[in-house]
């Protein structure tokens, strides 16, 4: 390097402020009642949770996925009795295949382990919040 050139890094700060928002990350991060799972946290996160958990199976490409994502989290944040986690199918096709994922988006409902009540597809906002709900009643049992 020159001694008269100076070096010049790139601001990251300017950088976050006009990059687009990831829609999702495969990353395992908190923020409240939501967490983003992956094949190796999946067991903990869902299966041997104590209370109920709601899994939205979901594709970073999905428009469906993308409408149904800000409604199931509001709902979800409304109700402090339950969890939603978010696993990416494109990153994660074992579990997948494992709970028969034939369309997205996919949402279950787990409880002690097990799938108990499902649907497929955007649902109206009553609809997601009678689901969510229902399965948050049985954190209670």
């Amino acid at each position: 390097m020159f001694t008269n050139q100076k070096l010049i890094r790139p601001t990251f700060a300017y950088a976050r402020r006009i990059s687009p928002t990831y829609f999702h990350s495969s990353i395992v991060r908190r923020s409240g009642q939501i967490l983003e799972c992956n094949n190796s946290t999946f067991n903990k996160m869902v299966i041997e949770a104590k209370e109920p958990v709601i899994v939205d199976f979901y594709a970073d490409w999905c428009g469906p996925c993308k409408a149904l994502t800000p409604i199931l989290e509001q709902v979800v944040k409304e109700n402090k009795k339950i969890n939603l986690v978010k696993l990416n199918t494109d990153d994660n096709p074992d579990l997948a295949k494992k709970y028969k994922i034939t369309s997205l988006p996919t949402v279950h409902a787990f409880h002690n382990g097990k799938s108990i009540n499902h649907f497929i597809g955007v649902k109206p906002p009553g609809e997601i919040k009678a689901f969510v709900e229902n399965a948050a009643s049985l954190a209670n049992e």
